[in-house]
């Protein structure tokens, strides 16, 4: 059963399929899959998780990372929705320049490591927050490694980046976010459930911060039936300061066809190995 994020893998979709031997998904997160019933079933779960060597050679999620701070602090979308009004307001859309600022990155990994090596590019100033990675490696790439109060608190824009497990779940609090700069940012781009429930949207709607661009939701469903509930979702309906795309991080035409060949790839080995196909 070969699945994308769109594709909720619940325990009763599970039971559906009696026969089930393997579900493969071409992400890393695997919030959308059932795991711990797949593995009372048996059914071994297989996905992008921990391949280190060929996600290397996959930047879209980093890239859309810039995409999204970019048009957040240059006011792209709405200065562009302007211009389809038929205006011309230079001076309404003034932004922010990124040269000098500091991005603080959340979790140091794969694609943490390539965000901050873009931003640097940028003349920005990286500090990130990893238990796992020593300070050495960090500094090695040009990064400072500090606690979250410091990255919080420091920062001028804040870059999630960390896998959603159940050790991660609500990692940022609403005092993380209470901590920071009223003119700082936020940019998700890995899982909603990484910041505590309502706290990004009473960071928004109080002022404790400038903007946010996320592209992830809780309880993301492929029919946006999700979005009625969601206040963040509402929120952007009536302000200018968050951006909301629809979990698009990993959605280019490359790392699409390269995702799913490596999956298949893995799929069929899994088979070989296990004597389903010769």
């Amino acid at each position: 059963f070969v699945v994308r994020l769109a594709v909720r893998v619940t325990k009763n979709l599970m039971d559906k399929m009696p026969e089930l031997k393997v579900i493969a998904t071409s992400t890393t997160g695997l919030n959308h899959i059932d795991v711990m019933h797949a593995e009372r079933r048996g059914v071994r779960v297989i996905s992008l998780r921990g391949r280190t060597g060929f996600l290397r050679a996959v930047p879209s999620t980093a890239e859309e990372t810039m995409a999204l701070l970019l048009a957040l602090v240059r006011n792209i979308p709405w200065a562009f929705t302007d211009v389809q009004r038929g205006n011309w307001r230079t001076n309404a859309w003034i932004g922010r320049q990124l040269s000098g600022k500091r991005l603080g990155i959340v979790g140091f990994g794969r694609l943490g490591r390539m965000v901050a090596r873009y931003a640097r590019v940028f003349g920005m100033d990286v500090v990130a927050c990893d238990p796992y990675v020593p300070r050495k490696v960090m500094g090695e790439r040009g990064v400072r490694r500090v606690g979250m109060a410091v990255l919080f608190k420091s920062s001028d824009v804040v870059s999630l980046h960390v896998l959603l497990t159940p050790g991660t779940t609500d990692l940022v609090k609403t005092k993380h976010l209470r901590m920071m700069k009223p003119g700082a940012y936020v940019i998700n781009t890995a899982r909603a459930e990484l910041i505590e429930d309502g706290a990004l949207y009473k960071a928004l709607e109080d002022k404790w911060i400038a903007g946010a661009a996320v592209d992830v939701l809780r309880d993301e469903r492929p029919d946006g039936s999700h979005l009625g509930k969601d206040p963040l979702w509402k929120y952007a309906k009536t302000n200018k300061d968050l951006i909301i795309v629809p979990h698009i991080g990993g959605t280019t035409h490359e790392a699409m066809e390269n995702t799913q060949a490596f999956i298949a790839g893995c799929v069929v080995e899994h088979c070989k190995r296990a004597g389903v196909v010769s």
